[in-house]
């Protein structure tokens, strides 16, 4: 038996007498018990005014009103019947009712559905209300990770075309920051699996096929990000790159700004070939692919890329060690900040024997995020009347040292995730490589799988290669 179905034998929803039901709780309101009634053939209405139950009121459809209306108007229960929902009446036994108007309409239906998945007839006190939403929070997850997992499943047995690895990647952070969350292990089958089919598009040229389809308009790139700001022609914009920020971190973010999903536009965007800072974020300031060839790339080459793309407009390129106030703002049109913890702390991260996976480096980050100032910087750069976006040049994955090397003369730009080389030079390396769209003098060596270029199993958050947590970044409207 559900709750739903409690409640509708209750307040007798089926016995044809149409009704007006005032709901005390929030709980008959909500998604989770509205979509019952869409189940079962109940019309209803939500009318949060007495003039909108006027019109209603002497006509037998919808059968339900439902309405935040403490006292229902006579006249209007002269025609319907009229009852009264409050948490007393909410299907669960013993005295927790009394102080469930402490919590969340949210928790409510938490606490609801946790009960009826275990024992309902079980009385529920006050003290127990705590302990049995820390429950039902661990089973929403579990039950939020297996679909995550199934989502999974059914993206990569489609075929890996870009549309496909931008929805895994979100999914694959969301799956992340879960198993961060509540200690539950991913299996390295599902890593494997998602890998294997995703590397089929980059090793085929697929990255050309995002460069084509990247506009300013819609950005499927990095290089598309300052593109896509001018085109809006904001009259003061606030761009926050945050380096290594994958879509685990970001969830990691989110949660901290305590961000609702109504209060964000997310838009995936591929970072450049390879995963690295150097390539990527210049990319993104450059507002353009082609930056292989810079000769200095870096903050200063960064700072007069912006205030080019943006003139004549005043800009400023700030960093997270600089104190933002409305003095520092005063004057500029384009604001960037960069903030360089995420990478930082995946660099300088320690891992315990036998740990493989992020959580010592998202703890590490939890912990700095509670000392930062972005949350103040974000609430001031909206009062100051800034349209603001997040970014972020590349993310990361827990890879493996695989103990090899590749001879310096060979190379033309290193990572450990990924080595860049000279065309010509390729023939001499017997490892997989991969194309650069549009930079033909140019190839991408890749170790394999999971690993990277250092000592034999040596464990470090790095990034350059071409999963999808490295490849596929967040570019984040905030509302």
């Amino acid at each position: 038996m559900l709750w739903q179905d409690a409640i509708h034998t209750a307040l007798s929803l089926d016995n044809g007498q149409p009704k007006v039901i005032s709901d005390h709780t929030g709980i008959l309101l909500r998604d989770s018990f509205t979509s019952y009634l869409q189940e079962h053939g109940i019309s209803f209405q939500l009318c949060h005014t007495v003039a909108d139950m006027l019109s209603l009121s002497n006509k037998s459809e919808p059968q339900i009103i439902l309405t935040t209306i403490e006292k229902v108007p006579a006249f209007i229960c002269n025609d319907r019947e009229c009852k009264s929902f409050h948490f007393k009446d909410l299907p669960i036994n013993g005295d927790a009712y009394k102080a469930l108007n402490q919590y969340t309409t949210e928790q409510v239906v938490q606490l609801l559905e946790v009960v009826y998945l275990t024992d309902r007839h079980t009385p529920l006190n006050q003290n127990d209300i705590d302990t049995l939403l820390a429950k039902a929070s661990r089973l929403q997850s579990e039950k939020q990770f297996n679909v995550i997992v199934e989502q999974l499943n059914q993206l990569t047995a489609q075929e890996p075309i870009f549309n496909n690895l931008i929805a895994a990647s979100t999914l694959i952070g969301q799956l992340n920051y879960l198993s961060y969350a509540n200690s539950q292990a991913i299996e390295q089958e599902i890593y494997e699996k998602m890998d294997q089919w995703s590397q089929y598009f980059f090793v085929q040229n697929g990255m050309e096929q995002v460069y084509f389809a990247s506009t300013p308009k819609r950005p499927l790139s990095v290089d598309k990000i300052i593109p896509h700001l001018l085109a809006n022609k904001y009259e003061k914009v606030a761009l926050l790159c945050l380096d290594c920020m994958g879509f685990t971190e970001w969830n990691l973010l989110k949660q901290h700004l305590e961000l609702g999903d109504n209060e964000i536009e997310i838009n995936p965007v591929f970072a450049m070939l390879p995963s690295v800072t150097s390539i990527s974020r210049m990319a993104i300031y450059q507002g353009k692919r082609e930056v292989y060839n810079h000769k200095a790339p870096g903050r200063p080459a960064e700072a007069k890329a912006l205030a080019e793309n943006f003139a004549p407009q005043h800009t400023t390129y700030l960093t997270e060690s600089d104190t933002i106030t409305s003095d520092k703002l005063l004057g500029y049109d384009v604001v960037s900040i960069l903030y360089n913890f995420f990478d930082e702390l995946a660099h300088a991260v320690q891992f315990p024997p036998g740990v493989e996976d992020k959580t010592p480096y998202l703890n590490a980050a939890k912990d700095y995020l509670q000392k930062s100032n972005i949350k103040q910087d974000i609430q001031l750069l909206k009062a100051e009347g800034f349209a603001i976006y997040l970014c972020s040049d590349h993310g990361s994955i827990v890879a493996k040292g695989n103990g090899k090397r590749i001879e310096k003369y060979l190379i033309d730009g290193f990572a450990k995730r990924a080595v860049i080389i000279q065309t010509d030079n390729s023939e001499l390396l017997d490892m997989e490589q991969i194309n650069i769209p549009f930079e033909n003098d140019k190839k991408v060596v890749l170790p394999e799988g999971r690993t990277m270029f250092t000592y034999k199993d040596k464990i470090e958050v790095n990034h350059g290669g071409i999963t999808l947590e490295e490849m596929i970044v967040p570019f984040i409207k905030l509302n």
